[in-house]
């Protein structure tokens, strides 16, 4: 079993001008996109082989800080002004990334049962500010802004279930996103999480430990709530359900300021993105819960 859990962090430089009506913005995009040449390509995010067209992949290839600067000058040799040229590099995506790949000995478990009705296991923690990338940035003095976040999982339920959802994501076991922020506003505190240690009940509950040490978890909005995360509070965004009483599967979701892009039973994402700070640690969880009298179970 693979127990590597990838994410897959895009930072561009954030503006807010738009492009003049008449500007021929589709060719730009077609000279844009043959300075991918000039990139050395790197490990696809999921694996050797061409994704199929559904998933949510982010470019064939991880663009480093330096390939946006060749491009930027590719563009500015055309004498387009400043603002326009990043502006036409972001409507391409044409992002640096970074992707964090976290490897656990052996699943993850995560079984809700008797007086344990709810489970959460942290399975990942990252700073996601703090990468080489960025710190290339930083070096030229540049702010680096999260523009999309993209996580490749495998996770499966439980191999059963007495109830008539068989093959559907109406699921009591799935996987969640928290945003873990220094209240003190240093954002290059260090800190240290203990992954894959005993579990607790939810995300609330590490909230309430974390208080006393200046930390916390970022509230999501009510609008996002999704599938069993009822009652379970508002610090974590719904990730990926399992499907029910199925085999593992591997999924792919891509969150963006603007939507998002799954599989079936993906979470969308609504507002994580907007809402990533400097300083801002992401952490992944594995969830369970009981439903109706039924043990769930997650192995991720």
């Amino acid at each position: 079993m693979d127990n590597r859990k990838k994410i897959l962090l895009t930072c561009p430089r954030n503006l807010h001008r738009g492009i003049p009506a008449k500007f021929p913005v589709q060719s730009m995009l077609n000279s844009l996109r043959s300075t991918r040449s000039l990139s050395t390509p790197l490990k696809s995010l999921f694996g050797p082989q061409a994704s199929p067209p559904h998933e949510p992949t982010a470019s064939p290839c991880l663009l480093t800080y330096r390939d946006v600067c060749r491009a930027r000058a590719l563009l500015s040799s055309l004498r387009l002004p400043t603002e326009l040229v990043l502006q036409v590099l972001n409507y391409a995506e044409y992002w640096t990334a970074h992707t964090y790949e976290a490897s656990i000995q052996g699943p993850a478990v995560a079984t809700a049962q008797g007086a344990r009705s709810a489970v959460a296991i942290l399975c990942f923690e990252a700073d996601v500010f703090t990468n080489p990338v960025t710190e290339d940035a930083r070096r030229c003095g540049e702010q680096g802004k999260i523009k999309s976040v993209a996580f490749d999982i495998a996770s499966r339920d439980q191999g059963w279930t007495s109830e008539n959802s068989h093959g559907t994501f109406w699921t009591s076991s799935w996987t969640e996103v928290s945003i873990l922020r220094d209240a003190s506003g240093n954002i290059h505190r260090p800190l240290h999480l203990c992954v894959m240690d005993d579990p607790i009940s939810s995300p609330q509950d590490l909230d309430a430990a974390m208080t006393d040490r200046g930390w916390s978890l970022v509230k999501r909005p009510e609008s996002a709530l999704q599938g069993p995360q009822d009652g379970e509070g508002d610090l974590a965004w719904y990730l990926q359900g399992n499907r029910v009483a199925g085999p593992k599967d591997e999924y792919q979701i891509r969150w963006t300021e603007g939507g998002s892009r799954g599989n079936q039973g993906a979470g969308t994402g609504e507002g994580f993105v907007r809402e990533l700070k400097q300083g801002d640690r992401i952490l992944v969880w594995a969830r369970a819960k009981v439903s109706s009298g039924r043990e769930a179970v997650l192995l991720f």
